[in-house]
Formats: structure tokens, C-alpha cells, sequence
């Protein structure tokens, strides 16, 4: 496991492009900061921090407490935080609506000596109560462009991957990230996370269907200890959401999906029939996986003749199982290309299963089956 020290420097956390031109990325907060060079008073400091897409510091941790010390090292003046007083309460709130810690302030503080609040670097670290018309540099945060909103796939993508933050080295703590995975319309999503090293039962990636994150809508949560690390959705939208706590990192994963469309299996009983590739004899569409369960009496064999065979080589494939499970266990053969015909097999029970499938480049006419019993 890798724990993130708190005590660098700030340049230390630069990390990639994850922060605008201006700020700076922390690596345990998952934040980007940015001190201004220009002093202001607590309003203006709250409207220049807006004015350049963030907002005034409020302190949500006592994590990230620790890591202002290190970000405010270089800073002469101590910068303002998104706090004040309540002057009918009496009391301190952060600007942002978040919790308000009251074991941040340093010795001797909260003070009557304003109604508004600094950041004291120097030990102990801490709040500082400031006049509000005091001139301080301002000091903002904003949400990294790490992962969150990431829209992924469309009415034309079949397959993708996607990784946590900072795949392979490690990822960051503090992290809420959704990717919202939309495939072709009539499809479904599957998905698999390998590799998927996290710190298990406090960092978390769990999977819903459509566009939510309701318990109604669970899939399933991926594990290393169970090996949970692939699933399936009903429809064509899928959402990942990957959480992290404050503390252990490690390697974190990469998942790869793709779109499947939705064809129900072609079940045939009985003495004979005909089975044939989608649209035989025109050209099968790209990404077509169809299954085929052929049986037949009890005591009987089911003889297959394939009479006509042609796919593109290696990519668009015809799989033939002696089982009505489609595995490795069970697989007989694998049929691709320009196959020579007639190609004849037995099954040793009374009861046989294919799948067909095909990628997204060269589509040919196919194959045309026979069976009957014997």
C-alpha cells in the first residue's frame, strides 16, 4: 500500500494538467489551490476566488489542515478562508455550507478581535480570527477536472476503457468520481475491472444501471476478494462511481467495456431444422453475438451440417458447444473464414449450443446450417 505523506512541499503535488493554468494540485485533499499575489479584504478576497472559477477555502478536514500547512509555507501574510461570524449567533460558519471544525482554531482563538477568519501556518496552525477590512491575500479551491462527469461511449462506440486517476502509479484520496457509460441504442454494457488494486472496504467502485446511483438501480460492487470484477447492465447506459476516504491509496484500475446487442437466443426441438447467421444470406451486422440451443429426444444425437460458411477470418466467428452452456469446457470447435463445406459434427448427448459473433469491420453473407436428429 502507499500512503500519501502530508508534509511535502507544495510544487511537490503538480500532477499532469489535472488544475487549471494558476492553481496547484494537492494530492490529499484531491483540490486545487491557488494564493492570490494580490492583497484584498474578506468580501473582495470571496469575489475574486469566484471570479476565477472557485471558491474561498473552507477546511473539511482536519487532513486537509495539515496540507494547507505545506501549501501556505512560501506565504509572508496569513490568506483568508471561507469563514466568518454569525453576529446574531455569535457563532463561526463556513461560506460553502460545510461542517465547520471548532477544534481548528489555533491558541487563544476564536478572539474578539473580528468576525472574519485567516489561516495561521506557523505552529500551532490553526484559524485565526482577522478583522474583515484587513488587507490578506486571498486564497482559493476548486474541484480537479479528475474524473467527475466523464461521459463516455455514444450512439456510435461499442467498447472502451477508462481508468481511476492516476493509473497505474496510484490514485488520490478524497476522490467522487462518476463515469456515465452510454452505448448504442438496443444494447447492453458489459463491463470487467483488471487490474483493480484499491484499499478494500474504505475506497469503493460500485456499478448502476442508467444514469443514477440508487439503491434501486445496484448492480454490484467490485472486489478483490471475492474476484466480483465483471458485470452486465439491463440497457444501454451504464454509471461507475468510485469513491476513496482520506488516508491509503494504491495502483488503482482499469475497466474495460463494451456494447452487446440485445438478441434473444434462437431456440430449435425436435426432428431437423435450419439455423442461419443474421440476415443470411445479405451480409450479419457488425457486433452481432447470437446464441443458437439446439435439442432433441432423449437417447437421441443431434447431427450438424453446415453447408455454406463465410466470415471474416479470426474476428467474425461461429463457436460450437456440445452442452447448452456456452464455456471453454465445453467448446468443440471454433469456425472462421472461408470454411470448406460440407463440415459435419455429432453432438454426444441430445442437446447442442452456438454462438455467433462478429466485430465492427468486414461483414460477409455467413453461414446456413442443417441438423436433424440420429
Amino acid at each position: 500500500m502507499i500512503r500519501l505523506l502530508l508534509f511535502y512541499s507544495f510544487v511537490t503535488f503538480v500532477v499532469g494538467s489535472e488544475c487549471p493554468i494558476g492553481w496547484t494540485f494537492n494530492a490529499d485533499t484531491s483540490s486545487c489551490y491557488a494564493i492570490s499575489a494580490r492583497l484584498f479584504t474578506f468580501d473582495d478576497s470571496v469575489q475574486y476566488c469566484n471570479s476565477i472559477g472557485g471558491k474561498s477555502v473552507s477546511i473539511d478536514s482536519y487532513s486537509e489542515r495539515d496540507a494547507l500547512v505545506a501549501i501556505t509555507n512560501s506565504t509572508f501574510l496569513q490568506p483568508w478562508l471561507g469563514a466568518r461570524r454569525n453576529t446574531t449567533t455569535n457563532r463561526f460558519y463556513n461560506l460553502d455550507g460545510s461542517y465547520f471544525y471548532t477544534l481548528m482554531w489555533t491558541t487563544n482563538e476564536p478572539s474578539v478581535n473580528g468576525d472574519c477568519v485567516t489561516f495561521k501556518r506557523a505552529t500551532p496552525s490553526g484559524l485565526q480570527v482577522t478583522q474583515c477590512y484587513q488587507l490578506q491575500p486571498a486564497f482559493c479551491k476548486q474541484t480537479p477536472a479528475l474524473c467527475n462527469s466523464a461521459v463516455l461511449g455514444g450512439p456510435n462506440t461499442w467498447s472502451g476503457t477508462f481508468q481511476s486517476p492516476g493509473y497505474p502509479v496510484q490514485y488520490y484520496n478524497n476522490l467522487d468520481c462518476r463515469y456515465l457509460i452510454n452505448s448504442p441504442n438496443n444494447t447492453f454494457i458489459t463491463i470487467i475491472f483488471y487490474p483493480f488494486v484499491i484499499e478494500e472496504w474504505y475506497d469503493s467502485v460500485e456499478v448502476y444501471e442508467g444514469n443514477s446511483t440508487s439503491y434501486y438501480d445496484y448492480i454490484g460492487t467490485v472486489s478483490s476478494y471475492n474476484m466480483a470484477r465483471g458485470f452486465e447492465s439491463s440497457g444501454n447506459v451504464m454509471n461507475v462511481k468510485f469513491k476513496t476516504n482520506y488516508a491509503i491509496t494504491d495502483k488503482g484500475w482499469l475497466a474495460t467495456w463494451k456494447a452487446k446487442k440485445d438478441m434473444p437466443t434462437i431456440t430449435q426441438t425436435g426432428t431437423n431444422g435450419t439455423l442461419v447467421s443474421p440476415n443470411y444470406p445479405n451480409n450479419y451486422d457488425s457486433y452481432d453475438e447470437q446464441v443458437y440451443q439446439v435439442s432433441v429426444a432423449w437417447g437421441m444425437q443431434v447431427n450438424l451440417t453446415i453447408d455454406d460458411f463465410r466470415t471474416e477470418s479470426k474476428f467474425d466467428y461461429l463457436n460450437i458447444y456440445n452442452s447448452s452452456v456456452q464455456s471453454n469446457s465445453t467448446l468443440v470447435a471454433t469456425l472462421s473464414g472461408a470454411l470448406p463445406v460440407p463440415w459435419n459434427w455429432v453432438s454426444p448427448k441430445s442437446y447442442m449450443s452456438m454462438k455467433f459473433v462478429s466485430d465492427g469491420t468486414l461483414q460477409f453473407k455467413g453461414w446456413h446450417a442443417i441438423w436433424n436428429y440420429c
